[in-house]
This record gives C-alpha cells, structure tokens and sequence, in this order.
C-alpha cells in the first residue's frame, strides 16, 4: 500500500483553484491560487515539486473536469470526493464558516486520513460523452414537460390565443426532435470493448434493460470507483436514513436520494418486471410485505437488490444466474 505524506487540497470554483500544499512530516502548509484554465493547471502542477503527492478536490461537476484531465494528464495521483463528505469533516475539524483557503486545507488534511490507495480513474471518451448526453436528455425532457404543461393551461382558458399555442407547439415538435437524435445516439451499440462487456453483464441481471444498464454505468463511471456493492448503494441514494436518539427523537427513515435521480427513476421502473420475473428480488419484495412494510418501502429494497446483482455481476465478470439463491439455500 502506497502511502503520501504530503497533499494538495485543492478548493474549485469557476475562476480560481485555491490550492493548499499539507506536508504531514513537519506539519507545514502553504498555500496558493492560481486561474481554473487547462494552461495554468499544466503549468504550475507539471513542476517537480508536485511529485509524490496526493491530489485531493471536491466533485464540483463541471468546473472541476479540467482540473481532474489536466491532473490525469499529468498522471498526478487524486482523489475526487463528496462535497457532503469534505463539509462534514470540515465541521468536524471545528470550522463553521467556510472559505476557499480553509476548504483547501481541509481537503488536504482530508487526504491524509484516506485510503491512499483508493485512487479516482478518470472516465473513458465514451463514458464521458454519453455523461454529456444523458445530461442533455434529462434537460430535454423536462423541457418537454413544461411545454406540454403550458400548452394544456392554455387550452384549459376561456379565450385562447392560437398564435400563442402554435408557437408553443412548434417549440414542442422540436423538442421532441431532439429528444429522439440524442436517444439514438446514446443508446447506439458501443464502440468500448470494455464498457459493451460491462453492459452485457448489467443486462443480464433480470429486470435491468439496456437504457437503465446503460445510466447506471454512466453515473458511476463504469462502477470503476466503488470497493463494495454498500458504497454504490450510497453513491446512487438508496442507503436509508434514520435519526434516533434517547426516547423523544424518532425521526421517520428514508432513503438519502443522493446521486442520479433519472438513474432511481429508471431503477424503479425496473423493480416492475424485477418483482415477477428475478426469483431473488420476488423473495424479497414479498417477505417484507407480509412482515407490514408498505409497498415503497419494498419496493426500494428491490432497487438496491437490483444495484447489488448489477454491482456482482460486472465485478466478477459473471453473467446473472436466475437460481444462484436457490442452489445456495440448497447448499445449507
């Protein structure tokens, strides 16, 4: 296991990179802010004294994805973490208000008490762009919804303007246009040897099918960064959350709805055919509703099942078996 003594935390925001340099052996930190462009990033973390250190910054979507290319590019070591992780050390470490000097050092900090060996990979070319274009579809539909919602307030108006409607009506056409171009292209068969192998296994979980097999992979990089099947279960909201304390605090439990909406929307559809058709999730799905649990809350159980087959099946590189349960009740 590789272990860093020194770290750069590095706070992201749209014009500059805080950056603060933590050397644990004499717990000395220096700090620094450079612009958040590709040459700037090339320039200052290309120089020597960057070797041997670890890379720490939040996933802050699009204003970080320079930093993270230009940093793989330059083959530095980083790890990209949560940015609800990265604000609960900082309260941790005492730090109420926040500013981008103490956010460095708190990432950098944060750094030395991670696993050194669990690196971020950067996404394929091809991951990446069908990233682009599930965001992009996403956007589509809702802006389908709304003009679908507008044109039906209008036409519910004792007076209607038909100018009014045929704009919106044409602005819905194409809309919808472009809806279809990016679905085609981003459910096209893939070029990536690796990530058509990992879609195949995904598909071959009962209930998963090739778009929801398909955002999943997206969404979590090919499942390239997570150890065990409990992290992707966090990572995609489907952990549940409760809050008890003593006798008077008794919070109602739900799930955190972290990540990928459009990837719980998609999973949930899948829990339709999964309850019938997938042996495992059927058990399941069934057990916890003559024990009283009411039907979302099953329901969910059956979605992180779901995660949990997906997360086994493209792990050990092994097509879904429909009576795995069975053979192993039958073993003990």
């Amino acid at each position: 296991m590789k272990k860093f003594t020194s770290f750069c935390g590095i706070d992201v925001s749209k014009d500059t990179l805080d950056y603060c340099i933590y050397h644990a052996n004499n717990d000395k930190a220096i700090y620094k802010q450079i612009t958040n462009d590709a040459e700037s990033i090339k320039k200052v973390f290309s120089s020597s004294k960057f070797d041997n250190i670890l890379f720490i910054l939040e996933a802050t979507g699009n204003y970080s994805s320079k930093l993270i290319y230009g940093l793989k590019q330059l083959k530095r070591p980083c790890q990209v973490v949560n940015p609800l992780r990265s604000k609960a050390f900082m309260v941790a470490m005492g730090y109420n208000n926040k500013n981008d000097k103490q956010a460095a050092y708190c990432l950098s900090k944060m750094g030395q008490q991670s696993n050194h060996n669990n690196l971020y990979e950067m996404p394929s070319k091809e991951i990446e762009m069908r990233k682009q274009q599930l965001s992009v579809l996403q956007s589509l539909i809702k802006q389908r919804l709304m003009l679908e919602n507008q044109i039906h307030a209008i036409k519910q108006l004792a007076i209607i303007d038909q100018t009014a409607i045929e704009c919106l009506e044409k602005a819905l056409e194409i809309i919808k246009e472009q809806i279809a171009i990016i679905e085609k292209k981003m459910y096209q068969p893939s070029k990536d040897k690796d990530f058509k192998a990992k879609k195949k296994l995904a598909q071959s979980v009962v209930g998963i099918g090739a778009k929801t097999a398909i955002a999943l992979l997206i969404a979590t990089n090919g499942l390239n960064n997570f150890d065990n099947a409990n992290q992707l279960a966090s990572f995609l909201g489907l952990t549940p959350y409760s809050h008890y304390s003593g006798s008077s605090v008794r919070k109602k439990g739900k799930i955190t709805k972290h990540g990928s909406s459009q990837v719980r929307a998609l999973l949930y559809m899948a829990t339709t055919s999964a309850i019938r058709y997938n042996k495992t999730c059927k058990d399941l799905f069934e057990r916890l509703r003559k024990k009283g649990k009411p039907y979302k809350v099953a329901i969910v159980a059956v979605m992180r099942k779901l995660a949990v087959q997906v997360f086994a099946c493209v792990k050990k590189q092994t097509m879904f078996d429909r009576d795995y349960h069975i053979d192993k009740k039958q073993l003990s």
